[in-house]
């Protein structure tokens, strides 16, 4: 009976020391779009200033912008890694510190999207089709 436990105990700590993940370094690769950027250890934060989507809810229509401190109020378009434009957004009002938010106005944005401004042109035609609520009652 001591020596099947005792097999048991072995063979149970043989299998444990052989699927653990016990190495050195993740050997994970960070990539942006299909550009490679580098081989870095997990949890390294690549800085960026591009402005990004990093929350979407579509219930309320509003999406959360990283980096959106420096982009001028008015409409904004969302492009995905290949360069399609997936939403339309309206910027709110700017706050003093965190991140941005904006309403989506048309289509769906999704996470990592691209934030750019529309031009003046389309921007122009935007704004008579969705005129501000509150510009209305005054």
């Amino acid at each position: 009976m001591r020596i099947a436990y005792f097999i048991l105990i072995s063979f149970s700590a043989l299998v444990a020391l052989t699927t653990s993940s016990c190495r050195t370094g993740s050997g994970v690769r960070i990539t942006e779009g299909n550009q490679t950027i580098d081989a870095e250890e997990s949890g390294t934060v690549i800085k960026s200033k591009t402005a990004t989507v990093v929350h979407v809810d579509m219930n309320e229509r509003i999406a959360t912008i990283r980096n959106g401190r420096d982009l001028e109020s008015g409409f904004l378009a969302s492009i995905d890694r290949n360069g399609k434009r997936t939403a339309i957004l309206k910027t709110r009002e700017n706050r003093i510190i965190g991140l941005r938010t904006a309403d989506v106005i048309e289509g769906k944005p999704s996470i990592n999207d691209t934030i750019s401004p529309v031009s003046s042109k389309e921007s122009e035609s935007l704004s008579k089709i969705y005129r501000d609520p509150m510009s209305e009652i005054n």
